[in-house]
């Protein structure tokens, strides 16, 4: 028995380190570079440029999430729910969406979002997938 106490105390310390390691790997700004929309089958890939998804993200250690776009800026709070759950939440700490953490390090982070079905009936599958990288610095 006492042999399985420090291999225990291994994994225990290997999961918590991952969501450790998004936690500092989240920190900082990021813009969507590529959006993927999947509807049963079909791919629509939408490379941002100057369009609606040309947001900057803005993540802190304190757990807010800063939103910029020409000028506007909306904070949120966010919090990882586990190594590979994303949410945010609004001032009252009501869950506004959540996301499945697809990839993150320090240069990519990607973000899959399911979404409801379109049509009446079974077997639709529909999400989101969003590609993120830091932004470049401004000249």
């Amino acid at each position: 028995m006492n042999k399985f106490i420090p291999i225990f105390i291994l994994l225990l310390c290997a999961c918590k380190s991952r969501t450790e390691k998004n936690q500092e790997n989240i920190i900082g700004a990021w813009k969507t570079d590529t959006v993927y929309h999947y509807t049963n089958g079909f791919v629509q890939v939408i490379p941002v440029t100057d369009s609606d998804e040309n947001i900057e993200y803005n993540y802190d250690k304190a757990g807010n999430l800063t939103m910029k776009k020409d000028g506007e800026k909306r904070t949120i709070r966010y919090e990882l729910i586990s190594e590979d759950s994303l949410a945010y939440f609004d001032k009252g700490n009501r869950m506004l969406t959540g996301f499945q953490i697809v990839s993150l390090n320090k240069n990519q982070l990607v973000l899959k979002k399911n979404q409801p079905p379109v049509f009446s009936g079974k077997n639709q599958v529909i999400y989101d997938i969003r590609h993120f990288s830091h932004p470049k610095a401004q000249k």
